[in-house]
Order: structure tokens, then sequence, then C-alpha cells
């Protein structure tokens, strides 16, 4: 919430008008940044304070299933299937939330993907963000993006707002 706010507040003061303005794509660029540490730092957190989701998680995840240790290993280290377990979790690209809903509904039986308002717009942010981040607001082709006018970046960011929030309610209300 905090980059929520600090965000809309920079989007006001510094943004452009035009949709291809540096401080709106900043801002966009951030937002989305930001659900990513959201999504991973709650999956996380959540995940290591509850035996039970570490445990679907271990049984059901496609990479913790294949880990294998010799009973040795586990004698000598009473902590590491905690520590493959975050290891492995702060790996994962938050930016997939395909298989970040997929991870969240392991672990918590929560579709991730199903709170938001707009599937579709949220995926496609996701993808445009990368572009800021990677290709300086330009797409794959070349062609520079100029979807970023203020109206756009706080419409993403009042997404993101309400997704998060749905999130951190389904967590805290888990059927599981």
């Amino acid at each position: 919430m905090d980059s929520y706010h600090h965000t809309g507040d920079l989007l006001a003061d510094h943004g452009g008008v035009r949709g291809n303005h540096l401080v709106n794509r900043m801002v966009f660029s951030q937002q989305v940044t930001a659900l990513e540490a959201y999504l991973g730092d709650t999956l996380l957190n959540e995940v290591m304070s509850n035996k039970e989701a570490m445990q679907r998680l271990i049984d059901k995840d496609d990479d913790l299933i294949k880990e294998k240790f010799t009973l040795s290993e586990v004698s000598k280290d009473p902590g590491l299937v905690e520590r493959k377990v975050r290891t492995h979790l702060r790996k994962i690209m938050y930016h997939n939330l395909k298989k970040v809903d997929v991870l969240y509904n392991i672990a918590f039986g929560v579709r991730i993907l199903d709170l938001a308002v707009d599937k579709k717009s949220l995926l496609k942010a996701v993808l445009v963000r990368h572009d800021c981040v990677h290709r300086n607001g330009f797409d794959q082709e070349g062609n520079e993006i100029d979807v970023f006018t203020k109206t756009f970046v706080q419409g993403a960011a009042d997404q993101i707002k309400a997704f998060v929030e749905g999130i951190e309610q389904a967590v805290k209300h888990r059927p599981v």
C-alpha cells in the first residue's frame, strides 16, 4: 500500500500528459514490481509460518516434488526441508501470474487470478512492464509503447490495489 500511495503522489506531481512520458512509465513499472514483491513475500511468509501449507507445496509443486535427500543429509540438517522450500519460493519469477496462481492454490486453496477484476488487462500489464523495464518503453518490434497516460497508469494502480486487497482477504480467510 505504501508503494501505491507513493507512486500515486509521484504520478500526480511529476507525471506527464503524454502516454510515453518517462515518469508515467516508471510509476507504472514500480506498481507492477510492487505487486510481484507482494505476491512473493506473502506466499513465502504464509508458507513458512504454516506447516500444512508447506506440506501441500512439498507434495504438489512440480519442482519441490522432485527434490531428493539422503537420510544422512536430513539428519545433519534438521532445517533442510524448510530451507529448500524457502530457497525455491525466492527463486520464483512472480511476474508469471499463472504459475503464482497455481502455487497459491496448492498452498492455500486460493485462485488469485479469479480475484482480478480484469484478468486480461492485469496479465497485459505484467507484459508491458517487461517492455518498460527491459526495452525502455519499446516493444519487441521496436515500436514505442505510448499508452502510459496518467489515466492509464492510475487505472492500473487501482486495479493492482484491488487485486492485492482481494488476495489479502482470500489468504486471511482461506479454506485450507
